[in-house]
């Protein structure tokens, strides 16, 4: 197999991690690999041997014909930095990227459903990215996939067309903060839980790339596509060496299972049973309640 879909691999300096999510992407042998690679943090000797390594372990395991482009940083960028530009240079070149990071580890199937919602939903404006994580196990869906305005990004693919709006420093966020526009997604009580995190991004006092993707998508409406089955396995929880996840997690990240190809165009229409169940794990009042009691410890 040759997969027709780019794929943008982000590694840093965790080799045991990057190898196997890499044994992963080298079983589909894509035609086009990006490589994006921070650089060593300044006087970070462990980092500088890392970091060769993580590198020249994926060039020199690249057996198969594969035009290989690195997205090397020469200074260190930190995970915001070097994510969102590593990711905008890669929609630079192609239309649509499946992006995979160092602790992501595709499961059966990941790749082809990637490959054949990225094509079917290329040109449907609403539908802004496609995710393979499902960890939702309270809510059986019905339909193969849904369209869900918070799909995961561990493990994910979007297209040039839904990066383009991307803003990393959230620029408009005063505005969006004034109006309220964005509480009609959220619901009161997780608009007042996510509004600090955004808040964080925009005073830049967070080191992350992610959150401002989520801030994109929810402004101008778009959702993106969630499998009924989880396809990945997140590795980089309970280390030292994670960014954001360095505490243990209780997630079940077993794989699931789909039939595929599925052939199947759904009408893109939100799911909001998906939606409240998402909403009640991750922002439900017990969720709320906990985190204002840690403020008020504070």
């Amino acid at each position: 197999m040759n997969y027709n879909i780019a794929i943008a691999f982000i590694i840093f300096n965790r080799p045991d991690t990057t190898k196997e999510v890499f044994e992963k992407i080298a079983e589909v042998k894509p035609r086009r690999l990006y490589l994006i690679s921070d650089a060593p943090r300044e006087g970070n000797e462990d980092d500088k041997v890392k970091v060769r390594e993580c590198r020249a372990y994926v060039e020199s395991r690249i057996d198969w014909p594969c035009h290989l482009t690195k997205i090397y940083a020469d200074k260190n960028m930190g995970c915001r930095d070097r994510v969102y530009t590593g990711i905008t240079e890669v929609f630079e070149h192609e239309e649509k990227a499946v992006i995979i990071e160092d602790d992501v580890v595709p499961g059966p199937g990941f790749f082809e459903f990637m490959e054949e919602m990225l094509n079917m939903y290329e040109h449907e404006p609403k539908v802004m990215m496609v995710s393979g994580t499902n960890l939702l196990r309270s809510y059986r869906m019905q339909e193969p996939y849904c369209f869900s305005c918070f799909p995961s990004i561990w493990g994910w693919g979007t297209w040039a067309r839904a990066w383009r709006y991307y803003d990393v420093d959230v620029s408009d966020w005063p505005q969006r903060k004034e109006d309220g526009s964005l509480k009609g997604i959220y619901g009161p009580l997780t608009y007042n839980y996510l509004k600090l995190d955004i808040e964080r991004v925009y005073n830049r006092e967070k080191d992350t790339w992610d959150i401002q993707w989520d801030y994109c998508r929810h402004v101008h409406r778009g959702l993106g596509i969630v499998p009924r089955a989880n396809m990945v396995r997140n590795i980089g929880f309970d280390r030292e060496d994670a960014t954001h996840t360095k505490s243990s997690t209780k997630e079940d990240f077993s794989y699931g299972e789909m039939k595929l190809p599925l052939n199947l165009r759904l009408p893109v229409r939100r799911c909001r049973e998906y939606d409240r169940a998402y909403l009640n794990k991750y922002f439900g009042l017990s969720k709320i309640i906990g985190f204002i009691e840690k403020k008020i410890k504070k």
